[in-house]
């Protein structure tokens, strides 16, 4: 029984690349990484007309751009749970009764 679940985690372990659609901000990150190493990869050859350093521009641009899109995403993801929380909480003492002062919570 106990090595049926090691399967199972182990094979979910090994597709989670595979399923980009369900990992969050994954797609958000990829498309603006895609979109703006091109930008730049394009902008810079059209400036210089050297490729190999074109497409140096456009995958460290792709890197950064979706690190930084990754994080931003995540960010926003994490902030909005903690409000999410922080709003249950006035809602359930509200309901209890409580009588307590918005700007503290």
């Amino acid at each position: 029984r106990n090595s049926r679940k090691m399967e199972e985690y182990s094979e979910r372990k090994k597709k989670w690349y595979l399923d980009v659609k369900r990992t969050p901000c994954a797609r958000e990150a990829l498309i603006w990484g895609i979109s703006s190493g091109a930008l730049i990869g394009l902008a810079y050859f059209a400036k210089t007309s050297v490729v190999r350093r074109s497409c140096d521009w456009a995958m460290a641009t792709f890197v950064a751009g979706s690190l930084v899109s990754w994080e931003v995403c995540r960010y926003r993801r994490a902030r909005k749970r903690a409000d999410v929380k922080k709003a249950i909480n006035i809602m359930n003492r509200v309901s209890q009764g409580e009588h307590f002062d918005t700007k503290k919570t």
